[in-house]
Parts: C-alpha cells; structure tokens; sequence
C-alpha cells in the first residue's frame, strides 16, 4: 500500500516544486481551452505560462491557515498532486488548484486532496466553498458533485478570464 502524505506547502520554502506543478497545471488547462478558442496560451495571457504562474503563485498558492491552505500530495516520497482553498471573502473559501499528475491518476487522489481542503475549509469556519472548473474536466466534475458541489453563477474572485465565463462551470457548497 502507498504511502501518502500531505505537505503544508510555503510558497518560499516549496516553491520550486509549487511552481512546476501549477505550469503543469496551467500548460493542460491553456491546452484544452486552445482547443475550445483556437487562441494560443500566450496570447490568452499575454506571457508565457511559467511567467503567468509566477505572478498568481502566492495569490493561488500563499495563503496560511486559517485564511487558507494549499497542499503538496506525495506518494512514497514523490509529489504526485495539489491543491489548496483561499479566503475570497468573509465565510466564503475558493477550492484552488486540485491537480494529480497523469502517472497518478485513476486512484482516487483528486478526491482525497478535495476532502482534505474541504475539511480545513471547515475547521477554519467557511459557510460556503466555491470552485470553477473547465468544460473540459469530466471527471472533477462528477467528483465535486458527489461532494455536494452545485452549479452557481460565477463570482467575481474567480481567476479565471470574464471571456471564458460562458463555457466555464462555477459551483458551491455550503459546509
């Protein structure tokens, strides 16, 4: 059986690792919506990927408890995941992130990191956790509606372009 363990990620001491994975993160994001739009990644943002990770990464990734907590998931020693929540407003948390790499999928490991921010998001007192999620992520989607998660209109903190807001999915729980 594989060990997991999860790190309470600082975006100063762990940040080699946050950074590759969130490029990671965003590279097949920006893939999949080139697909959708036909606009390429750099012209979505207006930097390279790893540019663009650069300037969110403490935004995404820095926000200590209670306010937040992001996440790296190692299996045997190797990170495999992440993922995180963030303060958007009083009693109102964001999901930040979920992201297993592709050797890793397939065991559950999304959804063990969503339970565990879920929980924190808990512990730290948010009424209501928010997400968004792209057309594209089948599978997060049917996991985050078995945690509870429904559709909502799409909230003014979110990262993602107001451009894309049409063929996004925004969703909230209330905990």
């Amino acid at each position: 059986m594989p060990s997991l363990r999860f790190i309470l990620a600082n975006p100063d001491t762990h940040r080699a690792a946050l950074l590759q994975l969130n490029v990671e993160y965003m590279t097949w994001v920006l893939a999949e919506v080139e697909k959708i739009t036909g606009t390429h990644a750099e012209e979505m943002l207006g930097m390279t990927v790893p540019q663009y990770v650069a300037s969110v990464i403490d935004k995404v990734c820095g926000a200590p408890p209670p306010q937040g907590a992001f996440y790296l998931l190692e299996i045997d020693g190797v990170v495999a995941g992440m993922g995180g929540i963030r303060r958007v407003r009083d009693g109102v948390a964001e999901v930040k992130r979920i992201y297993v790499r592709p050797e890793h999928r397939g065991r559950q490991l999304g959804e063990t990191i969503l339970l565990r921010v879920l929980d924190d998001a808990k512990q730290f007192g948010y009424q209501h956790v928010l997400l968004d999620s792209g057309p594209f992520m089948h599978s997060a989607h049917k996991v985050y509606q078995a945690q509870g998660f429904v559709d909502c209109a799409a909230y003014a903190e979110a990262e993602v372009p107001a451009a894309w807001h049409a063929m996004w999915r925004f969703m909230v729980r209330s905990n």
